[in-house]
């Protein structure tokens, strides 16, 4: 495992506070009109100078060259995306298992800059400056066994080209198809049943990066674990506005607060 290294410093008016926004699993779709609508909503009216998505932020992404397509769902979000990078505000993006095949494209088109997973978090220079550890979360999902061998497939820069290379109509068939599988399977699954990251892998990740708080998404079961000897892992909430049960949140670091806790920030239109 190596770890990527992001540090944030303080913004240039000293009486500003550093406000970083941690997001992940929107899932954004043209199907879900009400996520996505919140989801813009957000962007226009965080405080945050530095906005983290940790993976998912789409419900699938099947290439950069459909931000090209006319009218296509991708590249309307690339657009707010781009006004965000362009007001002044950092925006990041680390790969999830819903859009992992997001690319240099990508990037360029929004502004948005790429993550390595997992990261060191570091606010602020010195060596009392907090860290954490950021990731999307699967790779630690490691007693899903099935799921960690797609998981290598679908990584290996071999297997990706050999996809982007098909038509891009192809693409969005076999995501449409992968996608029904996964709904089928999680009919009638208890919570329960569902695996949640590897503790002792989790620790050691900590461990080997020297940070005592991991930060993730993917599991979509928000809570602070505490796991020993000072270590804790901080699970962030999906977005889902279109559901029964709409929910909206972000997790948030301000420098005007007097501990280095984050907070759950629900979002609305109020």
């Amino acid at each position: 495992m190596n770890a990527g290294q992001l540090t944030l410093t303080a913004p240039h008016s000293p009486h500003a506070p550093t406000i970083v926004d941690c997001v992940a699993d929107m899932h954004l779709q043209r199907s879900h009109p009400k996520t996505w609508a919140m989801f813009a909503h957000y962007l226009q009216i965080t405080p945050a100078q530095h906005i983290l998505i940790l993976g998912d932020l789409f419900e699938v992404w099947v290439g950069d060259d459909a931000l090209n397509e006319t009218g296509s769902f991708e590249a309307e979000v690339a657009a707010a995306l781009q006004q965000t990078t362009a007001a002044g505000k950092a925006v990041y993006f680390m790969h999830g298992n819903r859009d992992f095949v997001i690319g240099e494209a990508f990037a360029n088109r929004t502004g948005v800059q790429l993550l390595q997973d997992p990261t060191v978090l570091q606010i602020g220079t010195g060596t009392e400056a907090p860290r954490w550890l950021l990731s999307h979360g699967d790779a630690l999902c490691t007693d899903d066994l099935s799921y960690q061998q797609f998981r290598t497939l679908s990584r290996n820069p071999a297997w990706q080209q050999q996809f982007l290379t098909q038509p891009l109509t192809a693409r969005r068939a076999f995501a449409a198809s992968i996608r029904s599988e996964s709904e089928n399977r999680k009919q009638g699954q208890s919570l329960d049943s569902y695996v949640d990251l590897n503790t002792e892998a989790t620790k050691q990740w900590l461990q080997t990066t020297g940070c005592n708080t991991l930060i993730h998404g993917h599991t979509h079961m928000p809570a602070e674990h505490d796991l020993g000897n000072g270590q804790a892992r901080i699970v962030m909430a999906d977005w889902d506005m279109d559901s029964d049960t709409p929910r909206a949140e972000v997790l948030r670091y301000s420098s005007n607060n007097t501990t280095t806790h984050w907070q759950r920030i629900p979002i609305s239109y109020g």
